[in-house]
């Protein structure tokens, strides 16, 4: 036997939820090593999405489907850099189009499309224009960066696969987080409110040229893609509880890595913390959704260049607060849309009801 062989043997006698646990340290450890050592634009988004690709319980993703991500995600952030050349010089035209395009990608979300595929989009949509006010050189040095950083999310999860598989008679056991909704009707008034939710933070950013805060930007739209948190509280408390716990856990790490601000030491401490949250993903918990969200707050708010800089501490309290501004605007604009919100649950459950 090879080593690989005995190392595979050897994985194969634990549980699968032992295995799942171990490849999520592994990988997103590694992917954290990676994007902290090389530190290329955005290099956070590579542990970011290694987190949700491995955080859950389904079975290896095929290699067709991770490059139709990637090749969702180059189309998205291409067609976000030809509408801010050619619109954006038009602002009631480029807000009329935008209104339109965060709709569909909004109602495409909602019939059941990867939540990876929706998030690349909606980021796509949002970053890249804001980022054109700068400058539209700007805007096409990010999609690089965001493109590279998504394929090294890929090519570090199928490696992880690799070297840490699931046991041959392992199948999927992820529980859908979205709803099953299946009337077109609920579809476009969940993509209606989801679009009304993100446009007014939109032309916001637009007309003040916001473009220091783009991170509450990118949590809104992500976030209001969220069917789960739209239909009632429970969705705003878990999304309250999840972001509270990260920056929590942020703020310790950050005083701890101050002391000795080492990248080995960052990454011994990143080391234990994810072998500490990828057991409460995997626990048996209901809360282990909020944990993971908590993980990749972690992840962004600690993402913020060296730590020996002079303003490091300004960027990681900024950071906070505008992740804090972000949920508190959705929670607000879930709270105002209550009675809608009702209606469309109602209707959901009629629907579910009959089916």
């Amino acid at each position: 036997m090879s080593l690989l062989q005995n190392w595979i043997h050897t994985l194969h006698q634990h549980t699968d939820d032992t295995i799942r646990i171990i490849r999520f340290t592994v990988g997103v450890t590694l992917a954290v090593a990676i994007a902290f050592w090389f530190n290329w634009p955005l290099a956070f988004i590579t542990p970011v999405f290694v987190t949700k690709f491995l955080g859950n319980r389904a079975a290896k993703v095929p290699f067709k489907a991770l490059l139709s991500i990637m090749l969702v995600c180059t189309a998205a952030f291409i067609a976000g850099i030809l509408v801010t050349r050619f619109l954006l010089p038009f602002p009631v035209v480029f807000i009329l189009i935008m209104t339109l395009i965060i709709f569909g990608i909004s109602y495409w979300g909602y019939s059941g499309v990867n939540d990876i595929v929706i998030t690349m989009l909606l980021v796509g949509f949002t970053i890249v224009p804001m980022l054109g006010l700068l400058h539209q050189q700007v805007a096409s040095v990010v999609t690089i960066s965001f493109l590279f950083s998504c394929f090294m999310a890929l090519l570090i999860t199928m490696v992880i696969h690799e070297i840490v598989p699931d046991k041959t008679n392992v199948k999927s056991e992820q529980k859908k987080q979205k709803m099953d909704i299946t009337s077109k009707e609920i579809r476009f008034q969940l993509a209606l409110l989801s679009t009304i939710i993100i446009m007014p933070v939109l032309i916001f950013f637009f007309y003040f040229s916001l473009t220091d805060a783009i991170l509450v930007l990118i949590f809104v739209a992500i976030l209001a893609q969220k069917p789960d948190l739209l239909m009632g509280m429970q969705g705003t408390k878990a999304l309250l509880v999840g972001n509270t716990l990260g920056g929590i856990f942020a703020i310790i790490m950050f005083n701890v890595l101050t002391i000795a601000p080492t990248y080995l030491f960052l990454i011994l401490v990143f080391s234990f913390v994810n072998i500490y949250f990828a057991r409460l993903v995997f626990s048996s918990s209901p809360l282990s959704p909020i944990y993971a969200m908590a993980l990749t707050t972690i992840i962004v708010l600690i993402s913020m260049g060296s730590l020996g800089e002079a303003n490091t501490g300004e960027k990681f309290y900024t950071r906070i607060f505008q992740i804090a501004c972000a949920c508190g605007y959705v929670i607000f604009a879930t709270y105002i849309s209550s009675p809608w919100l009702s209606e469309i649950k109602n209707k959901y459950i009629q629907t579910t009801d009959n089916t």
